[in-house]
């Protein structure tokens, strides 16, 4: 947590990009959860024969959710009576892309603000990097690989703008949409929103342990794309010597060698990267099938 704040305090003006973040994340997740709480109770109003053309009595007044459901039903039922179910539906159809238009609307300017945030921090950070690197003594030079500072620049920045989004979305979104999405789900059922908090870490200490094996394999990445850089530096910076030394079959199989290696732990993060979504959806299935057949 502390390095992802160390890493945003490279944009600026940080706490109003991070409040505006938040505002849109909010207003995202609330519409989305306004989408699911409301319309499933009309359409189960809108396709229940049993409704009859009586429209019920609003109970009084109070903070609860046995007054909203009264106040929904009160509502979309006069609307069944004044404008037949046909109309009822045309509503109904209206409302949910009202509803999915303003969550998008409000998801794209979180996305905008994250990416601004992003491209001001990877800027800033390269600046700072190169400052740092020009004011340093020149001995620094003769122990450092070109080859390693260059890998800063490239490889090393595009984990920082993976980090950047990752940290905006753990510290901010995924906190705000979690409390919503409960909210929602309690309201319905909450013996069934317990049962599923119950069998959920399952499925997040599987996928934990593949990211966190993903990790390690891109540390290992990184730095080997670092040694490739280096050698490549090292290849072109000294190719009379090269030729003159007939040194051309060293370098082809130090480089095939790195490049092989490169290969290697590329294609293992490819492995677990293509597995993590098929593993996901299969447990989930799985958990969404218990929870079915709890609740049936």
């Amino acid at each position: 947590m502390k390095i992802y704040l160390r890493i945003l305090e490279y944009a600026p003006g940080l706490v109003g990009r991070l409040i505006k973040f938040f505002l849109y994340s909010l207003l995202g997740v609330a519409f989305s959860a306004a989408y699911l709480g409301l319309i499933m109770p009309m359409m189960k109003v809108l396709f229940d024969k049993s409704v009859t053309n009586v429209v019920p009595p609003l109970q009084k007044f109070s903070i609860s959710i046995d007054f909203a459901d009264s106040f929904l039903r009160h509502h979309f039922i006069k609307l069944i009576v004044e404008q037949g179910r046909m109309g009822a539906l045309l509503w109904v159809c209206v409302g949910i892309v009202l509803c999915v238009m303003v969550s998008n609307s409000f998801r794209y300017l979180e996305r905008m603000t994250a990416s601004r945030l992003k491209v001001d921090v990877v800027k800033n950070m390269r600046m700072h990097i190169f400052n740092s690197i020009m004011s340093l003594h020149i001995g620094y030079f003769n122990d450092q690989r070109k080859g390693d500072l260059m890998s800063r620049f490239t490889n090393d920045m595009a984990e920082v703008e993976n980090s950047v989004i990752n940290s905006l979305k753990s510290v901010l979104k995924e906190p705000v949409t979690i409390i919503v999405y409960l909210i929602v789900l309690f309201t319905i059922s909450v013996k069934l929103t317990l049962f599923t908090l119950i069998l959920l870490p399952i499925t997040g200490g599987v996928i934990g342990q593949i990211i966190k094996r993903l990790k390690r394999k891109a540390k290992q990445s990184q730095e080997s794309m670092g040694r490739i850089v280096n050698i490549l530096d090292e290849t072109f910076s000294a190719m009379r010597v090269i030729k003159a030394f007939n040194a051309r079959n060293f370098i082809v199989k130090k480089i095939d060698d790195e490049t092989s290696y490169h290969r290697k732990v590329n294609l293992s993060i490819s492995r677990k990267n293509e597995l993590s979504s098929p593993v996901s959806e299969f447990l989930g299935v799985i958990i969404v099938a218990i929870i079915m057949y709890y609740g049936g």
